[in-house]
């Protein structure tokens, strides 16, 4: 019996002192975040786990695991728990189905999505965090040697992404008739690498680790995104039930991402070899690919307009049948309550 008392005072402490654990951390005032690189106050609060869906080897997963890493995100109240996925529409995918509460996705894949979904897509875009031209074109160079070449060939492409915008400009600047043009549909990155083996595509654009596993396969860097003078956005989106049931943690969440930022902005190097440490993408491609993007954390008209241009040009090519106001679809209140020059109305 006095064992069994015993058993039962230990099991009781232990259970205690991991409820004590769990109760203790850093908790953010409204105006910490808003300076965001000051200290934050201990007080007494429970960790709130947030799931976040990642495109692997994308900016948003840097931010992730350098914010992990450097006990931002605990930091703010948060257990990030992590999902990765092997293109940013995907994430949006899982927020609908319920296994996530905030996702990533790009300009042309949310203008899509939106436009095919409008009257059932319930999550709004709470912030653009990045601004970049870190993708490329990758061809094959011994059937690609000018752009013109590119007519009659394989043009890899993802339905629905970013890529089939791209490839569409990429065949615009080339000249290359609607007749000419042989885009050919793949749903992965490991898709890609095998018609890439074949020969059946010598063409296609891509970015971070993708890119790099299709220079392993002999692929070369042919044209930059500066040279059709675009740039990709990307935005968090969050769920309907995290923005209506839990704005307080959509606020942590951000006020951790624009800490993020501003650290991995003053730590490039540092944070590229957290990158390579964490996601195993070589320190000097992250190191690019940080170069190549500015973090910012914002939505301002310039967003509106950049995912205006590209919805028109949507629009024109009968992606979807009804036109739409973007702005029906986005959700600053926690973006603008803690970082008012962050968002405008």
């Amino acid at each position: 019996m006095k064992k069994r008392m015993l058993g039962l005072l230990l099991t009781a402490a232990l259970v205690l002192g991991v409820t004590g654990c769990g109760n203790t951390t850093e908790k953010k005032t409204t105006e910490q975040a808003k300076g965001s690189s000051e200290e934050l106050t201990t007080e007494a609060g429970e960790t709130q786990t947030v799931r976040l869906g990642v495109w692997t080897g994308g900016i948003d997963h840097y931010l992730a695991v350098v914010g992990t890493e450097q006990g931002i995100f605990q930091k703010h109240g948060i257990d990030l728990e992590t999902t990765e996925f092997a293109s940013g529409i995907n994430t949006i995918d899982a927020i609908v189905t319920g296994q996530l509460d905030i996702g990533m996705i790009a300009d042309f894949a949310g203008v899509n999505r939106i436009g095919n979904t409008q009257d059932n897509f319930d999550s709004k875009i709470i912030g653009r965090y990045v601004t970049a031209t870190s993708w490329g074109l990758y061809v094959n160079e011994d059937e690609v040697k000018d752009l013109s070449d590119l007519a009659g060939k394989g043009f890899g492409t993802i339905p629905g992404t970013i890529t089939d915008y791209y490839a569409a400009l990429t065949y615009e600047k080339a000249g290359i008739a609607a007749d000419e043009q042989k885009l050919v549909n793949i749903d992965s990155t490991q898709a890609m690498l095998g018609v890439v083996d074949s020969g059946e595509v010598v063409a296609g654009w891509s970015s971070g680790a993708s890119a790099k596993k299709l220079e392993e396969h002999g692929m070369k860097k042919f044209l930059t995104m500066d040279d059709l003078g675009i740039s990709v956005d990307a935005y968090y989106v969050a769920s309907k039930d995290i923005l209506t049931e839990h704005e307080d943690l959509v606020e942590d969440f951000l006020a951790a991402i624009k800490e993020t930022e501003e650290w991995i902005t003053a730590n490039p190097e540092e944070a590229a070899g957290i990158v390579e440490n964490k996601i195993g993408i070589p320190k000097d491609q992250a190191a690019a690919n940080i170069e190549a993007s500015t973090l910012l954390l914002d939505f301002k008209q310039d967003s509106v307009d950049h995912l205006d241009g590209i919805k028109e040009w949507a629009v024109g090519a009968g992606m979807f049948e009804k036109d739409y106001d973007i702005k029906d679809f986005v959700d600053t209140t926690a973006l603008g309550k803690l970082f008012p020059d962050a968002v405008e109305n």
